[in-house]
């Protein structure tokens, strides 16, 4: 997808100048971002669009519909979040273009990473998913022609300003509509169905939201955002990068060219093609001149436009002191065809068994952790979020421990097994999740 700050979602705006942090939706400003590298960007990313009378038409009767569908509706049911993931496969299957599809499709994907890649438990402003993003960084280059404010030129934004947003908040809707994505394309039979929560409430400022989100550079990129910000494992990070699977790197937005995946097609489907790829090919260093940046690499001629970043060959290789090499030499490298990648077993073991676990034959495995991952991702931060129902009627609240009987556990298992008390809950916002475990702490008792 179009996915890649520098790690799973980095090139798809409204641009602000650097000063201000504005939010999406601010149109007052067309900088472009105070970003050498990204100086060479185009206003328009998804032509058809908005330029194909017949996409723009069927974009906008499937708007149209949604609206009438959902007047009656007060909040986030299951009926309306049914109704994100059939409005969202419409429009992907009415864009004709395979490419312009794989954007929109990665893009929504992207939209949401990038919303939740800025969570920072340690510090005082978590950020996290609140429905703003720092548009004025050049990873966020190109999402501006999914979220603009020209119906036309992005009816995403239009789908939700016109049947949505008196509804849910920004952040749930990017967040279901990349579940959408996810359900949609995902291969076989048996499509991925993510768990949803609702009830995140939007923010119309994040200055820091720019400065937290990974280069492209390697695996230091990942640690620092995914596993000391975010506070997730290895193998979550492993398994949030798959989605790379879907849409493409434009040079003329992030820098980067080509589908991490075979062609175009592709790239419509989420599955495990990302680690295979990444098994199974000999990759090396692009040949880099001023135009092309020396962490892309490719298996394929020039202008066959298929890449990686370090930030992917890095989870299975270790590539960090930059010298030449190549990963699969079995396989026809272009570049380095005698030096062989050592592999990232003693330097990032979790990592490198993710890869080797993921890249089977089967989705199976790469499935169940990119669902732990992603929940974990997109809940970071959020202790109150309700649960799907049929109706808008609240839930009677959870009873409190009676009086008398209510005590903190010294040490418990977390779903994944791990000890943890509530000196740990507590640093990382979890009453929701461990109310029972701690209920003195999370102020529970009665």
């Amino acid at each position: 997808m179009n996915l890649s700050s520098a790690f799973f979602f980095a090139a798809f705006l409204v641009y602000q100048p650097s000063s201000s942090h504005a939010c999406p939706f601010s149109d007052t400003a067309e900088e472009m971002p105070h970003d050498s590298r990204h100086q060479r960007l185009r206003r328009r990313r998804l032509a058809s669009l908005s330029e194909d009378e017949n996409t723009r038409l069927k974009l906008a009767s499937i708007i149209s519909e949604q609206k009438r569908s959902l007047q009656n509706e007060a909040c986030v049911t299951i009926n309306v979040y049914e109704s994100i993931r059939t409005a969202i496969d419409d429009m992907a299957n009415g864009i004709a273009d395979l490419g312009d599809r794989g954007h929109f499709m990665g893009g929504i994907v992207r939209l949401a990473a990038h919303d939740f890649m800025d969570f920072n438990f340690n510090a005082e402003d978590k950020l996290g998913s609140d429905g703003c993003l720092d548009f004025t960084n050049g990873a966020n280059a190109g999402l501006p022609d999914l979220w603009c404010d020209d119906a036309a030129s992005c009816p995403f934004k239009a789908l939700y300003d016109e049947s949505y947003s008196s509804i849910m908040s920004r952040a749930d809707f990017w967040i279901a509509a990349a579940n959408a994505v996810i359900w949609n394309s995902s291969a076989g039979n048996n499509p991925l169905d993510i768990p949803f929560r609702w009830g995140r409430i939007d923010s119309n400022d994040c200055p820091n939201s720019s400065s937290r989100l990974p280069e492209p550079g390697g695996c230091n990129d990942v640690e620092d955002a995914f596993i000391t910000r975010m506070g997730l494992t290895w193998t979550d990070a492993v398994a949030l990068m798959g989605a790379h699977t879907l849409g493409r790197g434009d040079a003329d937005f992030s820098g980067h060219q080509g589908t991490w995946v075979q062609d175009d097609t592709r790239s419509t489907v989420f599955d495990n093609g990302f680690y295979r790829e990444m098994l199974r090919r000999g990759w090396s260093t692009r040949d880099t001149d001023e135009t092309v940046p020396d962490n892309d690499w490719t298996w394929g001629r020039e202008d066959r436009n298929v890449m990686m970043l370090n930030t992917d060959i890095c989870l299975r290789y270790d590539i960090d002191d930059g010298s030449p090499c190549c990963t699969n030499t079995d396989q026809n490298c272009r570049r380095e065809p005698d030096n062989q990648c050592p592999d990232s077993s003693q330097v990032r073991p979790e990592a490198f068994e993710a890869v080797n676990n993921f890249g089977g034959d089967t989705n199976t495995a790469f499935f169940e952790a990119f669902t732990s991952a992603w929940v974990r991702a997109t809940e970071n931060g959020h202790d109150s979020l309700k649960e799907l129902a049929n109706t808008c009627v609240e839930t009677q609240a959870p009873t409190q421990s009676p009086i008398g009987s209510c005590s903190d556990l010294a040490t418990f298992k977390d779903r994944k097994g791990k000890d943890r008390d509530c000196s740990w809950v507590l640093s990382r916002d979890k009453c929701n999740k461990f109310l029972d475990e701690c209920p003195v702490s999370c102020n529970a008792c009665s």
